[in-house]
């Protein structure tokens, strides 16, 4: 079953979370070659792999059979989906033209199994590019095997790729504003889950709460990060202050 707290979900998941993971596939398409073979390496709900499809021909996998099925049931005319383990790909050698995998590395218990099949299929000069979170002072998420600082993942990825560049991703004045009213409809929402003392909640299936509260969490400060853009969460030179993410552009 499809997590709602990690995976993106569009229409579910909150627009700031669903832009700033957008912006990573923009930042791809314009560095990749037009008409180029692209896997999309956990592609999840297949928004990703739907995007890039307008420009490449696209192969989405996920090892969630629900994630794949949702795909394939909102983006029929796009990408190909396949339910698979990234780190034992079900193609040949050197097919793809590009691989992107977008807050993908920090699930995989072995990561080197993952980025010796990314190296596998990847053709002659390839690209590979891939987004994590920066390892910060806090807790690592509890859905996470390892998180990585700028130099753990560049000394990881050189071990498979001939170059690697290293990118970060923020969130601007505005993204930043709206990330925290977000938070403020969340304690709100926690509130609400406190006082239902009958359990009412659980009368109603996961994913028409989640459409309930993006409605209601509108009166306790959700709003405000509804108009928020994927330029709001631009991609460029890695500041470590800033920085919230990892995006790594390497070549074979």
């Amino acid at each position: 079953m499809m997590d709602f707290d990690e995976r993106v979900i569009p229409g579910i998941t909150a627009n700031f979370q669903f832009k700033e993971s957008l912006a990573r596939y923009e930042f791809a398409s314009k560095i990749l070659k037009g008409g180029s073979y692209v896997l999309d390496l956990g592609c999840g709900t297949g928004y990703g792999s739907d995007f890039l499809s307008r420009k490449f021909n696209v192969i989405g996998i996920d090892i969630n059979k629900e994630a794949i099925s949702f795909a394939k049931k909102h983006y029929p005319n796009s990408a190909r989906f396949l339910v698979g383990d990234v780190c034992r790909l079900p193609f040949e050698r050197e097919e793809f033209d590009a691989i992107c995998s977008f807050e993908v590395i920090e699930h995989i218990k072995n990561p080197k199994d993952m980025l010796s099949e990314v190296l596998r299929v990847l053709k002659k000069r390839g690209l590979f590019v891939m987004s994590t979170p920066k390892k910060g002072k806090k807790v690592i998420s509890p859905y996470h095997f390892k998180e990585y600082t700028k130099v753990e993942l560049e000394n990881l990825l050189r071990l498979y790729f001939s170059k690697v560049e290293i990118f970060g991703q923020c969130k601007n004045k505005k993204a930043k504003k709206a990330f925290l009213d977000f938070l403020k409809s969340q304690q709100a929402r926690e509130k609400v889950v406190r006082n239902d003392v009958l359990g009412l909640r659980r009368l109603f299936p996961k994913i028409l709460k989640e459409k309930i509260w993006k409605y209601v969490g509108n009166f306790f400060g959700r709003r405000s990060q509804e108009s928020l853009e994927t330029s709001d969460f631009p991609i460029g030179a890695f500041r470590q202050e800033e920085s919230e993410f990892l995006i790594a552009v390497c070549q074979k």
